[in-house]
This record gives C-alpha cells, structure tokens and sequence, in this order.
C-alpha cells in the first residue's frame, strides 16, 4: 500500500470530527470563546436543533480585522505561545481547533470590530466590512452538510436541543457573573440576571423552587451549591461538576458526591448539584481529551476528600419534609422526590423534646413539636437511629451484645462462609459472635442487642452479603444499613406510649435524621402557621 499524506480537506474533516461531535459541541466551543474574550453578556440562538442555525453572540473583547481570517486556521492561538504554556492553561480554550473545525463542517459567518468574514467546509468565500458592534457574532449554519454521513449519527432533534441547552445551562450556573439568554426556535427559553448570584442563576435554570432547597457548599477551593435531601432527580443531568469553572465529567468526583449523600436518597436518585473546584493550573491536566470534556488531577484523592467534606458539611443545614396545606387543597401534591416542598425557612433546632399523641395508620406516630405536628415512619426512624449506631461501632465504638439462649446454626453459601472469616472484625464490631459449623454453615453465640432473636439469621445473611458486595469505600455503610433494616421496629408493629417516646426522643438526637439510610422520609411537618392559614386564624 501506498502511504500519502492527507489531503487538506480530508484532514480537516477528520480534525473536525474530534470536536465537533454534534450541535452541542457547537456551542460548546462558541460560548468558551466568548468567555475568554471576557463576555459579561452572552446569547445564543439555536434552530432546527442546531443544524439549521447555531448563533452567539457575545459583548467580549472581539478580534480585531487583520487576524480575523487567521482565527479560522487550523491551530491558530491567541492563548498558547510556547510549549511552557501547556503547564499552566487558565483559559477554556487554547488549542486553536474549534473556528477552524466548525468552519470545516458548516457554513461560518463571523462579525466582529466592523469586520465580516464567511467561510463554507473550511474555505473563505466572503470578507469584507461589518456595522461596529460591540463583541462578536458567530453564525454556523447547515452543520455537517458537506459531510451527510455525521447527520446519521444524530439523535432527535429534542435530543440535540436538549443537549445544546445543557451546554448553556452548565455555564449559566458556572458564571453567574455573566448574562446568558438561550433562544430556541424564535422563542427565548433562558436568561440569567448575571449578578454574580449563583443561586439566582441556579433558578432562572432550574427554578425558584430547586433554588431555594439548595445548600451553599464553601470551603477552601471549592464553591457552589448541592441540593437537601428532600430534592433528587432520576438521573444525573442535574450535576455540574466544573474544574476552574470549565465543565467537566470525572467518575472520581461524581462519585465523592455520591458517597456524601449515602444514606440520604433512595438508591436510584441523585441529587442537584453545582461544584466548582478552584486548582492551581499545574496540578490539573485539561489536554488529555480531544474536546476537553474529562481531566486528569495530579492528587485526586485530596480532591476527592475535598468535595466530600465540604458536601458533608452543607448537608448538615438539611431541613425536614415539609407538607403545604394549598398544595393538598389544591390537587395531587407533587412528588418530594423531584420538587422541594414549599416551606417557611429556618434555621436548624437543637435536640428538641417532641411530645407523642398517638400512632396511627399502622405505622405512624403523630407528635407535637415547637413548630407544629409531625408524622413520623416509624420504621424510617428506627432505621436512621440505629443506622447511625451501628456505623459508630463499625469504625470502633463499643459494640454491646446479648449471648443467645441457644446458639443457631446458619446455613451459608461457600462465599458468605468466606465473608465471615473474612469480615470478623465487622461482625464482632456490631455484636455478632460467629465461628465456622462445618463446611456451609456457621453458628451464631450472640447478636447486637437491638436485633430480635427472630431475625438474627436473616440480619447476619444480609450483612455478609452486604460486607461481601459492596466497595471498599462504602462497606461499612451499606453494611449499617442492612442490619439497621433487619433490627428496626416494623412498619404495623404496634408501639406503646413509653416505647413512642423513647425512639421520637433517639430520633431527636440523631444526626441527619430527615432520612433513613435509604433516603426516605423519616417525618412530615405540618407547621403552626400552615394550621392557622388554613383555617383562616390570624393569631
């Protein structure tokens, strides 16, 4: 075979093809250039899913007549000068690829400093002069048409806008300083204030609701906003994870988010979040993907216990679920699992006495508390309080145990017969007195105290398994997390006076009571002020 060098416009589509994946990667360049140039406005217009039309249009420093053609080459810079400059990049963009591969896959019009330049698949086909706007103006129009084999490979065109919006929504939220307007199809679907307010910028995206249930993450290096318990989504679309303010996907992050709100969301659900990580240019590496989309650290595990301390730490200031009586006037109540319910602020109680009046509906118990009445899962609430006493012992508490009156055997699979030999710190940790029984089995001396003797072979089956599956990094959860399911008060189990007291009293000084360890409610509030609004009482 004979080897050849590329022809122009063959390379370029091939270089193309690296950044510019879809509309959204589009705007994803067009938007980072108008940020380096210093924007503080920023609109951006998409039609017929963005391969129609993609235009921005920014108030930044523009780019001046002489080196306006120069832009649209293949590696021409403004940001990089030296190959020094790689160590210490603090700007979005800075390879000089994206003018020059969109221009290569579409048609290109540019105006800035009353100068207009038009490019067609990578060519100049018009100069010449411009009205004197501030900024720039860039116009891509008929995406991927001189290449009809990438139209095949995109999705919907609801896809391909939503995707485009999520580019702008990212950043609207990353730099709330800055103004975004998003108009799709002629009509404007977002605007920022662009006060610098990340939570105002956070509602003008997602909503005054979701922005009033977010919690301010601060702490040294790290900035933004991670939504309380009572609000979740199905998937992670909601999370902004940026490094110096540029979007980013890193599993490492996503996943010390994730641990942090272990035990406070049913599995399946992920929160809101914006996290923005300020690290010094040389310790992060943002070259190693052709669109810059993932990043590699120099010390990601400092990081990683960066972001989960900090989102710890907000999660703290988490305020119960609380119920509106217009809202059940008023229809079904919308789910909590997507929606915060409206509620008065607050700031956290301490430990306060909840005075019983009763259960009811099998399962609840109703109480009065300073501020109005709760209902509590009484279930939800014994998980949470023995959720937490079990983690305690697993990582060195005292670990009292009650001897069983006659010793059972367990059958087990060869894996969990493992485990136990494995694991018998953790099982002695929590109260477990286990030995081996012969092949396949095992017997169990003595329990954790809070676990009925009729369910010690289910609660030692499912910790095994627990302990067995589970990561490193959060065995011990899930492993609390199992026996406090098995040891918990049932949902239906009748409880007498003495006994409601007694766990609303544990409930009260428990930390991150809102939630049991999978995340449900463990109480609703109905407020004093919602009582007498509803009944029309203005004392």
């Amino acid at each position: 075979m004979t080897i050849r060098q590329l022809p122009p416009e063959v390379a370029d589509a091939i270089a193309a093809g690296e950044v510019v994946e879809r509309p959204a990667s589009v705007v994803k360049e067009l938007v980072e250039n108008s940020l380096d140039a210093g924007a503080r406005r920023i609109s951006v217009e998409v039609r017929a899913a963005g391969r129609g039309l993609v235009r921005v249009a920014d108030d930044g420093g523009g780019i001046s007549p002489e080196q306006l053609e120069l832009a649209f080459r293949r590696h021409a810079t403004s940001k990089v000068a030296r190959l020094e400059d790689l160590a210490g990049i603090g700007t979005l963009g800075f390879r000089g690829e994206a003018l020059a591969s969109i221009a290569a896959v579409s048609e290109v019009e540019c105006r800035t400093q009353a100068a207009a330049i038009r490019l067609r698949a990578g060519e100049v086909v018009a100069r010449g002069a411009a009205p004197a706007t501030p900024g720039t103006v860039v116009e891509v129009r008929e995406l991927f048409a001189n290449t009809p084999a990438r139209l095949k490979f995109l999705k919907s065109d609801a896809t391909e806008t939503a995707a485009a919006a999520q580019v702008v929504r990212s950043y609207a939220v990353l730099r709330p300083d800055v103004r975004f307007e998003l108009v799709v199809e002629g009509r404007r679907a977002l605007a920022t204030p662009g006060d610098g307010d990340r939570r105002a910028a956070l509602g003008a995206v997602l909503g005054p609701q979701v922005a009033e249930a977010m919690l301010a993450v601060e702490a040294e290096g790290l900035q933004g906003l991670v939504s309380e318990p009572r609000l979740s989504r199905g998937s992670r679309e909601a999370v902004v994870l940026a490094v110096n303010s540029r979007p980013v996907a890193s599993h490492r992050l996503q996943h010390a988010l994730e641990q942090a709100y272990l035990g406070r969301l049913e599995r399946g659900r992920h929160p809101v979040a914006v996290l923005d990580l300020t690290v010094p240019a040389a310790e992060v590496d943002v070259n190693v993907h052709p669109v810059k989309r993932e990043v590699r650290f120099r010390d990601e595990g400092a990081l990683y216990g960066l972001v989960q301390r900090a989102v710890l730490a907000a999660l703290g200031g988490s305020r119960v679920f609380a119920m509106s009586l217009q809202t059940v006037a008023a229809g079904p109540a919308p789910r909590t699992a997507d929606i915060a319910l409206p509620m008065e602020p607050a700031p956290p109680k301490p430990a306060t006495l909840l005075r019983p009046l009763g259960q009811v509906l099998d399962g609840y118990l109703v109480a009065e508390g300073p501020d109005g009445i709760l209902l509590v899962d009484q279930h939800a609430a014994h998980e949470r309080v023995l959720y937490n006493r079990f983690l305690a012992r697993l990582r060195g508490a005292p670990a009292p145990s009650q001897p069983l009156l006659l010793p059972q055997v367990v059958e087990v699979e060869p894996a969990l017969a493992a485990a136990a030999s494995d694991q018998g710190s953790s099982l002695t940790a929590v109260g477990f007195e286990v030995e081996g029984f012969g092949p396949g089995a095992l017997q169990v001396r003595a329990a954790p105290v809070e676990t009925p003797p009729q369910r010690v072979e289910e609660a030692l089956v499912d910790l095994l398994s627990s302990l067995a599956g589970a990561r490193p990094d959060d065995r011990l959860e899930r492993a609390a997390a199992s026996l406090a399911c098995h040891s918990a008060v049932r949902f239906g189990d009748a409880m007498d006076a003495a006994e409601q007291r007694r766990l609303l009293e544990e409930l009260e000084g428990t930390e991150d009571s809102i939630t049991c360890p999978h995340g449900r409610p463990t109480r609703l509030e109905l407020s004093a002020q919602e009582l007498r609004r509803h009944f029309r009482r203005n004392y």
